[in-house]
């Protein structure tokens, strides 16, 4: 057994537990990770392919001016990646294309989708406000009971294409209030009006980026970053988190570590498995999470056929599909003169490997013909891009826990924005926590998080 005992542990060296351990070492804690796997990152980081430079699926970061993972660069990184403008995003519908309508003025002119539905859903929107008078919760009304019965098919799937990339589940289990998430934190007199407000006027997209390098630059600047008393351990699993009122030790597949707090950053759902008598309706809701699939397939062409600065959203696909060239960003990405090409593809909980990864390449071939005779490599990927979908029907985490010094993070512990915004969202709340309860020391009382309202 090592008998050191270590401020924090932390479970697991995806971007949520390599960034809490980046903050937690950077302010003087000694932090010990522990990763399963033999390469950390989890779904954020990159390897090389015949040639080509892979990303684990296609990611855009978001909120680089003020969001919460430029307040962890800015406090804890001493190297900052570098990061390309994403571009715009776009919407593909049959052979058209049009950037995707961010405000109110360019959903007007949203030509892809019959003008009659673009009214039907703006008014259906406010009446939302209807509701909340009446005091039902957005969190409680899904976007198929807010969308108008008489809207067109095409319609209904661009809507259903958003619901499962940003929530990552059907219209049937979207809350309204997942299409109002607030960005910039901005106080309303009346609840949700200033949320509506930002959704109709503000454009989009305008402060988020792709890192150079793809996804491992960004790991690369946490582990430049690490202090000293950083240590990490791969290949070493987790079997459980002993417990009575606190955590008094972590028991590994090779070894037993003490320690003053745990942050546990695997899935939420897997608590269970790892702690003893958790209460009933903690462990129950644990157990309701409903973690979202999804396929990437990266394709090495010998042309490049998407020029677009941006991605696109292909709604005609089966399975829905988003579309990142992410050569464009990075041409080191490729060999010289050829293209690097991801689509993500989110897909329901039962599903036969081979046959949707079939199914989703024949769509691409379908929906851009000429593609088919430029393809010179194809890679596949089945990933976990959020650990948890934000469903009206499922359960979701949280970053406090049952037991005092136990902190869990990640895309399960909290539902504002998306993938490594959201991941840093939930450990500016961690932090934020462990030092309200005294589990941080003198040397936070005077650090300031702007941590949003839950």
């Amino acid at each position: 057994m090592d008998n050191y005992n270590y401020d924090v542990i932390v479970i697991g060296a995806g971007i949520s537990g390599l960034l809490s351990a980046l903050a937690l070492s950077k302010e003087g804690k000694s932090v010990l990770i522990l990763e399963k796997e033999e390469d950390i990152g989890g779904v954020c980081r990159s390897y090389e392919f015949d040639g080509y430079r892979i990303d684990t699926g296609p990611h855009a970061i978001t909120r680089l001016e003020n969001g919460p993972f430029k307040e962890l660069m800015d406090n804890y990184f001493d190297v900052i990646p570098q990061f390309v403008p994403f571009g715009k995003y776009h919407v593909r519908i049959g052979n058209e294309i049009k950037p995707f309508p961010w405000n109110l003025n360019s959903w007007l002119k949203f030509g892809l989708i019959p003008k009659t539905d673009r009214l039907l859903i703006m008014k259906a929107l406010f009446n939302t406000l209807y509701l909340l008078n009446a005091g039902k919760s957005l969190s409680d009304i899904s976007m198929k009971e807010l969308l108008p019965e008489n809207i067109s098919i095409t319609t209904r799937r661009f809507v259903d294409w958003l619901c499962y990339f940003l929530v990552g589940t059907s219209i049937e289990n979207t809350a309204v209030s997942r299409f109002i998430d607030n960005k910039t934190h901005k106080s309303s007199s009346i609840k949700y009006i200033g949320n509506l407000y930002d959704l109709f006027v503000t454009e989009g997209a305008k402060d988020q980026g792709y890192p150079k390098g793809g996804l491992q630059s960004i790991i690369n600047s946490i582990l430049i970053s690490f202090p000293k008393n950083v240590q990490i351990k791969t290949r070493e699993e987790v079997v459980k988190i002993q417990c009575s009122h606190q955590v008094e030790k972590v028991v590994t597949n090779k070894n037993e570590y003490c320690c003053e707090n745990v942050i546990y950053s695997g899935f939420a759902s897997d608590l269970p498995k790892l702690v003893d008598n958790l209460p009933e309706d903690y462990a129950r809701n644990l157990n309701q999470i409903q973690k979202v699939n999804s396929l990437t397939i990266w394709l090495g062409l010998n042309k490049q056929i998407f020029k677009n600065y941006g991605s696109e959203m292909w709604i005609d696909s089966d399975p829905y599909a988003w579309m990142v060239p992410i050569s464009n960003y990075d041409p080191a990405l490729a060999p010289e003169g050829k293209q690097l090409v991801g689509f993500a593809f989110t897909l329901p909980d039962d599903y036969d490997v081979e046959a949707i990864r079939k199914k989703a390449l024949d769509s691409i071939i379908n929906i851009q013909p000429e593609i088919k005779n430029h393809i010179e490599m194809v890679h596949y990927q089945d990933l976990i891009p959020e650990k948890a979908a934000w469903s009206i029907n499922s359960g979701f985490g949280d970053v406090e826990t049952p037991i005092n010094n136990l902190y869990c993070v990640g895309t399960d512990t909290e539902k504002r924005s998306a993938g490594v915004s959201r991941a840093a969202y939930s450990v500016l709340r961690c932090l934020e926590m462990m030092k309200s309860d005294g589990n941080l020391g003198s040397f936070f009382l005077n650090k300031e998080f702007k941590i949003p309202a839950k």
